[in-house]
């Protein structure tokens, strides 16, 4: 088999197609499975599960033993982007958080010309932003150009039943039983991005072992106090 990544980032294991919770995105997800498409722009708010989808194309393409290469902008763009040199010559690269490197003029040429290789050596891109090319803070137009000309994709939130099952889906695997009122309180009182949820519950998880308690609302009144909220 290739190797997965040529930099020092691994993919994590639970970032699949198998566990990821489709939503409103099922011809996204046949999008990223098949790859039919050169260049896929993947845009949409923060926690929706960009990196998800980019790790898990990652490990589709080496598990059929292709090459491919995760590469995390909000990790890298301190670099220099030399480090970008000779990805042309895998099967596809996947960028996340492009946002990170705008207005960094070497970093947007040196994606131009990424873009540029790739697409001459007929390999796969896909690109994750929080926003449209157009909103994504770039300088150099040719770069958004670029970014344009591929498939565009708005990967949306989940639904608050999707979110709840995801929700106790997590927690069952920690061994924790979240029943559908102490679910909706947690959506319902703090952000609903999953990062933020999944906080959430490691520290229900720790303070239920320590007391020796399920998760009940009046549980979660008392740990989560203090907490930031959304009302």
């Amino acid at each position: 088999m290739h190797p997965q990544i040529p930099l020092p980032f691994k993919l994590q294991d639970d970032f699949n197609f198998n566990n990821f919770t489709v939503g409103e995105n099922p011809l996204i997800i046949k999008t990223l499975q098949v790859l039919n498409e050169p260049f896929v722009f993947l845009w949409g708010e923060n926690s929706v599960g960009k990196t998800h989808l980019l790790q898990a194309a990652c490990q589709l393409k080496t598990q059929q033993g292709e090459t491919a290469s995760y590469l995390p902008l909000r990790d890298l763009h301190t670099l220099p982007p030399a480090i970008l040199e000779g990805m042309s010559s895998l099967n596809l690269v996947c960028i996340d958080d492009i946002d990170a490197i705008g207005g960094k003029a070497n970093w947007e040429e040196a994606l131009f010309n990424l873009f540029n290789q790739i697409k001459e050596a007929g390999g796969r891109l896909i690109i994750s932003a929080s926003n449209t090319p157009e909103e994504s803070n770039l300088a150099l137009k040719d770069l958004t150009s670029r970014l344009n000309s591929g498939l565009c994709l708005h990967l949306l939130p989940l639904d608050d039943a999707n979110t709840i099952s995801v929700l106790q889906d997590r927690a069952k695997k920690l061994g924790l039983e979240l029943n559908q009122d102490t679910a909706n309180y947690l959506i319902t009182r703090f952000p609903r991005d999953l990062h933020t949820l999944w906080q959430l519950l490691d520290q229900l998880d720790k303070a239920s072992l320590a007391a020796q308690r399920k998760l009940t609302i009046p549980f979660l009144k008392t740990t989560l106090q203090g907490t930031l909220t959304t009302t």
